[in-house]
């Protein structure tokens, strides 16, 4: 395990080309959103009020998955009910991007790598992103509408290696979550954890300036030459 830092050991970093980004927990601090989101749900249908386990679940899964798993099969109708009406701009003051992160993926760019997003949240991906100043960084843009099955399954990261002709070991995957872990096991890419060192990584992210600085200090103006 290593930590990021301008010590770490700068072999983590050869033959890298493309860097992908889970979204919640890792581009933007959603928690607090989740838990407004699907705490007023709950309320809304009469039930007890989120426990700690439902949020773990419902901040690393799809939408709807989170709402099977936090109502009743006898509720779900009305629940469905009750996302399609909810006022989504009511969330918009518990979000807020990652600290440094849009000062890295800005050098990512300006250094010649790729980046693309795989992640469990659904088509409000694309609001997001030009909500915290991320919109035109990431190609392609994977939500969960846009596979079969979801993470933990590697469709996600199977298609953005073959929309950029890479192999796996080239691509570092950026994720907060156990299900991000498995995604990257299953895919064969790096895993990289940001502010969970729980997880099992090759490298693991307290401060997107940490990786920032880590890898500036052995760039050499090609991405593969580190």
């Amino acid at each position: 395990m290593a930590i990021a830092n301008q010590l770490m050991n700068t072999s983590l970093l050869e033959g890298l080309k493309c860097v992908v980004f889970d979204c919640d927990g890792v581009l933007i601090d959603s928690l607090q959103a989740n838990i407004h989101y699907y705490g007023k749900i709950k309320e809304q249908l009469g039930l007890s009020p989120i426990t700690p386990s439902e949020i773990e679940y419902v901040h690393m899964h799809t939408h709807k998955d989170a709402i099977i798993h936090i109502v009743p099969e006898d509720k779900l109708e009305e629940a469905w009910e009750a996302t399609r009406n909810f006022d989504s701009s009511t969330l918009v003051e518990y979000l807020k991007r990652s600290e440094g992160v849009r000062e890295f993926v800005s050098w990512l760019r300006s250094a010649g790598f790729k980046m693309a997003v795989n992640t469990s949240r659904g088509e409000t991906i694309d609001f997001i992103l030009s909500l915290m100043d991320l919109e035109g960084f990431f190609h392609p843009v994977i939500n969960s509408t846009k596979v079969v099955t979801p993470k933990p399954h590697p469709e996600g990261i199977n298609t953005i290696l073959g929309v950029h002709g890479l192999r796996p070991d080239q691509v570092a995957y950026i994720g907060d979550s156990l299900v991000d872990e498995k995604t990257a096991q299953a895919s064969g890419v790096r895993f990289w954890a940001y502010k969970d060192q729980r997880l099992d990584a090759e490298v693991h992210i307290e401060s997107f300036w940490d990786i920032k600085a880590a890898m500036q200090q052995c760039y050499h103006g090609d991405p593969c030459a580190f």
